[in-house]
């Protein structure tokens, strides 16, 4: 049986998870949704659901 990964990978990968658990994701820093390269989908964002209406005052 044959060892996959060094000590130094195993511990790259745990500061780059530490990195990633302590500031988040590059999506979650610019706080907006960043598509994939290459997505050609519509980007939804809050400007596109529909305005509610205004709730009525209720009678006293």
């Amino acid at each position: 049986m044959s060892i996959k990964f060094d000590t130094e990978t195993i511990l790259k990968a745990g500061r780059a998870a530490a990195h990633t658990a302590k500031h988040g994701t590059r999506e979650e820093q610019s706080g907006k949704f960043l598509p994939p390269p290459g997505w050609k989908g519509h980007l939804v964002t809050a400007a596109d659901a529909a305005p509610t209406k205004p709730r009525k005052a209720k009678a006293a």
